[in-house]
């Protein structure tokens, strides 16, 4: 809207005066013939020039003419944001409507496709049962002929008095095959009566998008997991294996076996191995630590026990037993020499002392064991029948004894120096003897004590030097751990030597002056030497270090306490504690 600042009007009394004054109080204005006569200048009010009253008047306007303006383009902008909004809105809207309907779609064909499997699963357990029926049906077709030409055949010996030796047969037969019959029926009747599905609805739609609209569930009796291998403990990395019962002779139907860890949803095949009785075992391993399960079905159907619980716990060092003699009222200057598993799972510490102290597996002190009064114990070792054999340091010989160290017998005394380590073979009925001032390992029958021979002082390769160590493989070979010469040496059960299974370094796959050696059932040897505990494979290949340089080991003594899981003691003679590991 145009303007002219400051024109001035016509007065309409005096038409050719232009108006000269404006009285701002009355809002009226004036020319200079009659301002005189207005009653604003008689009052006294404030009145300013025409010219300058038109310019505040105009800017004034002109104010609100912007501001009219600026409301104009405000509500312009909010329009058009509306109509934005609205068809933003609508676009969100026909998306989601898309995204439903697309997604309905989906979860229709989900549906579909669980129903499909649910339904060609229940046509495998449906086709399972009537294979067994049928199984059961031509089987006893099969005895029906036989009791049936029985039958012709007992008819035949009417009236004939002397067919009693042939009659008696036939009655031999009826009751074998009547043997036959009950066997076949408690084999099938347990499998066939129990294989009957299960249908669990998932009512709920959470479930459902979850885990399906159901599952489908049957145990099958013709297998059934072992009661001690239904939960099971292992360390990290262990094999294990899981024992597997069955009913029947031969395999009808194939088993599958998946390791879970629910809580990372991870999924590992296992290994179902067939033996020749029927029997079969699972094999499986665990490379995370924590709780998993070992699902084992035969077609879709569980076996009974399954799944199997499996906790896997962590490898390393796991307990120290420290202060020992703390606990011993006598010789506390005696440094550890060894420890054994005793019958009732606990741990026995012996200090070439005159006590052997017991303790549980969980570190605490159970009692301390008074040896006789002229025997000190430094060596120890289980045999399979419960008694315990020793290393009589005092006496320079090995003494046969009860669970609470009474002594039965003595081996070697006269003829041993400075006895170590001992092992038996229990099958042959040989006692072995590691002597280090002998260099050699002798070897004692068990039953009367006699020497039977010497091995490791013949030819320079192979020679022992000082022998601190023997155990033995499957086939009876001696595994023997020389401290002199740095070395694991292998000889036959005849005494000759075969090979060296680890030779001499400070490294790490090596040993520096082993001490002591047992072999777990998986056929690995576990060495203790000056400064580090390790395991190798039956043919001294290095796997692991079982300890770490911060465990700070001086290990003498070792003894496997546990193999599911595998768990292993080793006494410390520069710490005297004893340490646990998991490996």
């Amino acid at each position: 809207m145009a303007s002219q600042s400051g024109v001035l009007g016509k007065c309409q009394n005096h038409p050719d005066s232009t108006l000269d004054r404006f009285c701002s109080t009355c809002s009226k204005s004036a020319c200079k013939k009659c301002y005189l006569f207005m009653s604003c200048f008689k009052a006294g009010h404030d009145t300013i020039p025409m010219r300058d009253a038109i310019n505040k008047f105009n800017k004034h306007a002109a104010e609100v003419v912007k501001a009219v303006d600026d409301t104009k383009r405000e509500l312009e902008a909010l329009y058009d944001s509306i109509i934005e909004d609205k068809a933003d809105f609508e676009t969100h809207v026909q998306y989601i409507k898309t995204v439903i309907e697309q997604h309905k779609e989906a979860l229709v064909k989900q549906v579909e496709e669980e129903s499909n499997k649910l339904l060609f699963d229940l046509e495998i357990i449906h086709k399972q049962k009537n294979e067994a029926l049928e199984n059961q049906v031509k089987e006893l077709e099969s005895h029906q002929m036989q009791v049936q030409s029985l039958k012709i055949s007992v008819t035949e010996t009417f009236n004939k008095p002397e067919t009693e030796n042939v009659l008696n047969k036939y009655k031999s037969n009826v009751n074998i095959v009547k043997q036959n019959i009950m066997e076949m029926y408690s084999k099938y009747s347990v499998y066939t009566k129990n294989l009957k599905p299960t249908f669990t609805v998932n009512t709920c739609l959470d479930d459902v998008l979850k885990k399906g609209i159901g599952k489908i569930t049957s145990i099958d009796n013709r297998y059934v997991i072992d009661k001690e291998d239904e939960s099971i403990i292992v360390t990290k990395g262990q094999s294990f294996l899981v024992k597997i019962a069955t009913i029947m002779d031969n395999y009808p139907c194939k088993l599958a076996a998946t390791l879970v860890n629910p809580t990372r949803g991870k999924l590992e095949t296992g290994e179902v191995e067939y033996l020749e009785n029927g029997n079969c075992k699972a094999k499986g391993r665990c490379d995370e630590e924590g709780y998993w399960m070992m699902d084992i079905t035969a077609g879709v159907s569980r076996i009974k026990g399954s799944p199997v619980k499996i906790k896997v716990e962590p490898t390393g060092l796991a307990l120290t037993i420290d202060d020992i003699h703390t606990v011993s009222l006598r010789e506390r200057s005696q440094h550890l020499s060894d420890v054994e598993l005793d019958t009732d799972g606990c741990i026995l510490v012996s200090s070439c002392g005159k006590e052997v102290l017991k303790f549980n597996q969980s570190g605490v002190f159970v009692s301390s064991i008074e040896v006789a009064s002229n025997a000190m114990v430094d060596r120890m070792y289980r045999m399979e029948d419960g008694h315990l054999l020793y290393v009589d340091e005092l006496r320079k010989s090995i003494v046969m004894c009860t669970e609470t160290f009474k002594e039965i017998t003595q081996f070697g005394k006269g003829m041993l120096k400075h006895p170590k380590g001992l092992t038996v073979n229990n099958e042959t009925r040989t006692l072995y003897v590691a002597d280090r001032k002998y260099q050699c390992v002798l070897k004692f029958n068990i039953d009367d004590g006699r020497l039977l021979a010497k091995v490791g002082l013949d030819g320079d390769i192979g020679r022992l030097v000082l022998p601190q160590d023997v155990t033995l493989t499957k086939e009876g070979h001696l595994i023997v751990t020389d401290f002199g010469n740095h070395k694991i040496q292998e000889f036959d059960a005849s005494g000759k030597f075969i090979k060296t299974l680890v030779g001499y370094s400070k490294e790490d796959g090596k040993v520096w002056g082993p001490n002591s050696i047992v072999i777990d059932n998986d056929e690995n040897m576990i060495v203790s030497s000056y400064h580090k505990l390790q395991l190798f494979d039956k043919n001294g290949v290095f796997i692991k270090r079982i300890d770490i340089s911060g465990d700070c080991l001086k290990p003498s003594g070792i003894s496997i306490i546990s193999n599911r899981p595998r768990k292993v003691a080793v006494t410390c003679f520069n710490e005297n504690n004893v340490k646990l590991f998991n490996y």
